[in-house]
């Protein structure tokens, strides 16, 4: 397998350096999540003055710290982010001690725009993927109190032009990352980017599947982005992970097809022999794509295996 010889080629330096990021990541998830919570459960205890001053206080060490440890640094980088979510925390207190009465989308929108000087001095994969989730969090929650509530669009099309966004922004990823900044150029966020854009894209499309109304839209973005994914990166941008995601949910809105054809044919009538047919139909449809879902990834791992080697 090709995972597997791969896993072997690594040397004892890079899973040393793996260690050591995974614990930089590990820590600095455990001091953000410590400072969230602090604020929290001490939120009754804490006067507007003692809020502002040990968030503003954090901000500036960050910072400071960040720029002492070197921008390009893991550390630098790590600090940054921490500078990141420590501001979004602040809107937060702000928030909440003038009750300016803002909606979400705005939090999040303005949260968005102030991190982007420290988004691009920290030059981190990590903290570009950090903003994406913060600027699809302003986005969704911009058509949930404004976009829908106001007939602007369906809540199935808004859910399909997010999908759309989160797919387009790693395509805009690759782009950038083929115009020589490599710094970006990092597996585990285009495989999480694509997981997350399919991810939303499934769900209209199995709307659409399930009811055969008012989800076009995603369905069709859905077959769009999932055939071009497994095309690049199958043949253009050989990447496993993401094809097995292409293909996985593909084979998954295939199952729920076969559902409704299936229990359309038998029927739902109540009787427990037309119900039990429909089950064993219906998995043996399910256990039919699974199989052939499987075969064609061993066979794609075998072709890069294949190629690999002849490189």
């Amino acid at each position: 397998m090709l995972i597997r010889t791969r896993l072997r080629d690594r040397d004892d330096d890079i899973w040393r350096l793996w260690a050591l990021r995974a614990l930089l990541v590990l820590g600095a998830a455990h001091f953000l999540a410590g400072v969230v919570f602090f604020f929290a459960y001490n939120w009754d205890d804490l006067g507007p003055f003692a809020r502002f001053g040990l968030l503003q206080g954090a901000l500036i060490v960050a910072l400071v710290a960040a720029f002492a440890a070197g921008l390009h640094r893991p550390a630098g980088q790590a600090l940054l982010i921490a500078a990141s979510v420590i501001t979004g925390v602040l809107f937060g207190v702000i928030g909440q001690v003038y009750q300016t009465g803002a909606d979400a989308w705005e939090l999040f929108a303005a949260w968005t725009v102030l991190v982007l000087p420290w988004l691009f001095a920290s030059r981190s994969s990590a903290h570009w993927f950090l903003w994406c989730a913060l600027a699809l969090t302003a986005f969704s929650a911009y058509g949930d109190q404004v976009l829908i509530p106001m007939g602007v669009i369906a809540a199935g099309d808004f859910m399909a032009v997010a999908g759309a966004l989160v797919i387009a922004f790693l395509v805009l990823v690759e782009l950038v990352i083929r115009a020589g900044v490599g710094w970006l150029d990092q597996r585990w966020m285009r495989v999480s980017l694509a997981l997350v854009g399919l991810a939303i894209l499934l769900i209209p499309a199995i709307g659409f599947v399930l009811e055969g109304d008012g989800d076009e839209l995603g369905f069709a973005m859905f077959l769009v982005a999932a055939g071009a994914l497994g095309y690049i990166y199958a043949r253009v941008l050989p990447e496993f992970a993401v094809v097995a995601i292409a293909t996985g949910f593909a084979a998954l809105l295939a199952m729920v097809a076969g559902g409704r054809v299936i229990f359309e044919i038998v029927g739902t009538d109540g009787e427990a022999g037309s119900l039990v047919m429909g089950l064993l139909m219906l998995l043996l449809w399910c256990g039919f794509l699974t199989a052939s879902t499987v075969r064609l990834l061993n066979l794609f791992n075998r072709q890069m295996a294949a190629r690999g080697r002849g490189d």
